[in-house]
This record gives structure tokens, sequence and C-alpha cells, in this order.
């Protein structure tokens, strides 16, 4: 999520703070430091007599704290594409090597003369 957007959620969840808890916070320091947001994200999900605080709460929480993807298998035809061989050292090289054996003329030289 980019930085703008979780400024933009604290922002919010500041606003309903101070109007339904009178409870004053830092929006830059909700987004800068994880321990102030963990701790501001607790005191908004206990009021619970407050819906729309505890919304604002596990909004600003998904944002800050994203659950981490889940390591799926890949499927195995995926595996056996991904360790096919793609032909390219054929096409490169001319030839069903994959690797350049030491060419047969040296490469010229880049500098002709002396630098300047």
């Amino acid at each position: 999520m980019l930085e703008s957007e979780k400024l933009a959620i604290a922002a919010h969840l500041h606003v309903v703070m101070r109007r339904k808890m009178g409870r004053v916070t830092d929006v830059e320091w909700l987004v800068r430091s994880p321990e102030y947001a963990r701790e501001i994200i607790r005191v908004a999900l206990a009021e619970v007599a407050h819906p729309e605080l505890v919304e604002w709460g596990q909004r600003f929480l998904a944002a800050m704290f994203p659950p981490p993807a889940e390591a799926r298998p890949l499927p195995a035809r995926a595996v056996a594409e991904r360790h096919t061989p793609s032909g390219f050292g054929e096409s490169r090289f001319g030839r069903s090597a994959s690797a350049p054996t030491a060419p047969s003329a040296p490469p010229p030289a880049r500098y002709v003369g002396s630098l300047r």
C-alpha cells in the first residue's frame, strides 16, 4: 500500500478518535512508527461503543500490518515449464551447446593509439 494511502487512513482514524473520544494523535508518527501505530490501533479497537472507530482501526491495522501472503505451491505444469530448456543457447550460438567456446580470432582492440 502506498504511503499516501496509509496517511489518508491514519488521518480518518485521527478525526474519528478526536470526535468520539477527545483523543488527539500524531498522524505522521502513526504512519512512521509501528509501535505507536499498534498502540493507537489497540485503543481504537477497544472502543466497542463506537463502531465507526473500530472500523477505521481495522482499516488502519490492515494498511499498516497486512497479513503475509501465503506461499502457494506451483502446479506441476508450471514447474515442468520452468525447467524446460528454452533454446536460447542454440539461437545465440548457432549450435546445440549452451556455452560458447573460445573465439578463433582475438577481438579487435577497443582503443587505437593512446588515450588523450
